[in-house]
């Protein structure tokens, strides 16, 4: 066979092997794994050492000395970081959503500059891009609480944005007056530094800021007196953009510290009076259907279109609903208590988050067995104390199924997974501390699977 035709065949298998892309994906975009999380540690140890080897090759006395080494490092850490670029493309399963995401862009700028270099030599230094991939810090070290306080205070110079643009347009007027002052006073004196007035601006941004390089200072008394004057305003300055940033912060804090309370039972708000005539039951409001007819039935979509009146006799000519099947999830918990949890890709938000085992009730089959069945299939774990935890709605304005939520302790793995061909999800064991994280940081987008790990947490000291 003609070796270049091998070639081929082994390049297209390469790059349609599912299972390798698979494994590949999990220990490079995930940290729960013992080979995730040492890939990413090692990331940053790599990241960090080849800082330092740019920064160490900008000082010319070991340039001359280490120069080779050096230069060696930069290969060898910019053929790992090239290598891992790469096999993020191959593993993502949306490339192009990963090559324009934020990571994506950092990722490809902290190898680009290298290759740069043979073409413009000095800009080796902006490999100090790679500096941004410490983010991933917060993700492998499971540091998201820090993000929420990095909000409040992003939020914060966002409310402060427009008094600290005001303040910031005072001192540039101020200080382009106060240069164009002293150069009045000292301008006319022969070899002064204050023989222009940008030389005089420069000078006034310096000592208003309190920095005082003294490379240029003022002679005449006048002069003097004004760089005195110009000190102390600087001092007074310096405090009001804190003070803006601060007093925001505490707002925000406390907004959210007031939303996170329980509300008194006694709010203020005027409540019903009290009559003889007991309250209307839900079936009293109910809705008359005059006409009905189905747009659509699919596997996973049915929709009708309702011709409905409303007890006050108002008629609604267009009224959507879909139906569904109902379904089931599950909190599984193993003997050791962690939690049995899965990540998958959800299309229609396009994002890959963390959720609990879930599925759809097959006819005729109880809710109950369902989450067995879904649990042992999705995850290969069973057995344990099985209760009924809550039953919820995703939308009882324009869907007919509820979604029937269990409570598994003391499951433990009986199984390998039986996924069906359109099913593609890990299972991760995740203890307490890093569900309760999740949820904190709203990783767990399933409102119907974030309710009832709220209720479980809401009596628990975690």
């Amino acid at each position: 066979m003609n070796p270049f035709k091998k070639l081929t065949e082994g390049w297209k298998r390469l790059m349609h092997d599912e299972a390798l892309k698979k494994k590949i994906y999990i220990i490079i975009f995930e940290s729960d794994t013992p080979l995730g999380k040492l890939f990413d540690v090692a990331l940053m140890l790599f990241i960090v050492l080849s800082i330092l080897v740019v920064v160490a090759e900008s000082i010319q006395s070991w340039t001359d000395t280490m120069g080779p080494y050096l230069r060696g490092l930069e290969y060898l850490f910019t053929f790992f970081f090239t290598a891992e670029y790469l096999l993020r493309i191959y593993c993502s399963p949306e490339p192009r959503r990963y090559v324009l995401s934020f990571f994506g862009i950092i990722d490809l700028l902290a190898t680009l500059p290298f290759y740069i270099t043979w073409l413009f030599g000095p800009a080796r230094y902006l490999l100090i891009v790679r500096t941004f991939r410490l983010i991933r810090v917060f993700r492998v070290f499971k540091l998201f609480n820090f993000l929420n306080e990095g909000n409040l205070l992003l939020s914060s110079l966002y409310i402060s944005s427009r008094k600290i643009a005001v303040f910031f347009l005072f001192v540039l007027t101020l200080v382009i007056s106060i240069g164009t002052l002293m150069y009045m006073i000292e301008g006319q004196r022969p070899g002064t530094a204050f023989n222009n007035i940008p030389n005089s601006i420069y000078w006034a941004i310096v000592t208003l800021t309190t920095v005082g390089y003294g490379d240029i200072t003022p002679e005449t008394p006048f002069g003097r007196f004004l760089s005195a004057i110009v000190m102390l305003m600087g001092y007074t300055i310096i405090a009001v953009p804190t003070g803006i940033v601060s007093a925001s912060m505490i707002q925000s804090s406390r907004r959210k510290e007031s939303a996170d309370q329980p509300q008194p039972a006694d709010s203020g708000t005027p409540q019903p009076e009290q009559t003889d005539h007991p309250a209307p039951s839900l079936h009293d409001r109910a809705w008359t259907v005059l006409e009905s007819e189905y747009l659509i039935r699919r596997p996973w979509l049915t929709a009708r279109r309702d011709k409905v009146q409303l007890p006050t006799g108002a008629v609604i000519p267009e009224y959507y609903v879909l139906e569904y099947p109902d379904w089931v999830n599950v909190i599984a918990i193993t003997t050791d208590g962690r939690f049995v949890m899965v990540r998958q890709y959800r299309h229609g938000l396009g994002e890959t988050r963390y959720e609990l085992c879930a599925g759809v009730c097959e006819a005729g089959e109880a809710p109950l067995l369902s989450a067995q069945r879904e649990l042992y299939e999705e995850t290969g774990y069973g057995g344990g104390n099985w209760q009924p935890w809550m039953t919820l709605s995703a939308n009882a304005s324009t869907m007919n199924n509820h979604t029937h939520c269990f409570l598994a302790t003391g499951v433990s793995p009986i199984s390998t997974q039986h996924l069906e061909e359109s099913e593609d999800l890990t299972v991760h064991l995740l203890t307490a501390d890093e569900v309760k994280c999740l949820l904190d940081t709203d990783e767990v987008r399933q409102s119907l699977m974030a309710a009832p790990l709220w209720k479980y947490f809401a009596d628990r000291p975690y």
